[in-house]
């Protein structure tokens, strides 16, 4: 079965925000037919919509031998067994979030799922922990690398932060 470099981003603003990201990271490595590659260094970050706590984010390489509604299934599973509950509040708080935000070689729009992920170019929180693994891949859409996406950005509430509980897991080559 052949593989892709999948990127998802994670994110939490309730409880113990590092915690779940570290709970979910090890839910990712224990799928079938995924390797976990590489983790992002952590962020904090202002929320998108009505006020709520801040956010912490990161972003994981994995490489993916699953369909790509296999792994969206998953994820979702893994947001509700970490107490994720979608009552329709779309934008409230949340324990954990993840989301597939690029993978490699595909564009994928169907009612459940659109990578590369519709807002990923808008938004800081995402691509400042994706630029840190992937400067110069480019989004399939726009043809544009990470990090140019990146620089295109108005200053935005995102800040990196040491890890208590999160793996280092960075690059080994640093691509500048």
């Amino acid at each position: 079965m052949s593989t892709a470099t999948v990127y998802v981003g994670l994110g939490s603003n309730e409880g113990d925000r590092e915690g779940y990201l570290v709970a979910a990271l090890e839910a990712l490595s224990r799928i079938d037919a995924v390797v976990v590659l590489q983790c992002s260094p952590l962020f904090d970050s202002a929320p998108v919509g009505p006020p709520q706590p801040r956010f912490l984010n990161a972003v994981v390489a994995l490489d993916c031998g699953l369909p790509p509604q296999r792994l969206l299934t998953i994820l979702q599973r893994i947001e509700q067994d970490l107490g994720r509950r979608r009552d329709g509040s779309r934008w409230g708080p949340r324990p954990i979030d993840l989301d597939i935000l690029l993978w490699e070689g595909e564009v994928i729009a169907d009612a459940n799922l659109q990578v590369p992920h519709l807002e990923l170019h808008k938004r800081r929180f995402a691509l400042e922990p994706l630029a840190e693994l992937a400067p110069h891949v480019k989004h399939p859409v726009l043809g544009v690398p990470v990090k140019e996406l990146l620089a295109r950005l108005d200053p935005q509430d995102v800040r990196r932060l040491l890890a208590t509980q999160w793996p280092d897991l960075s690059p080994l080559v640093n691509e500048s």
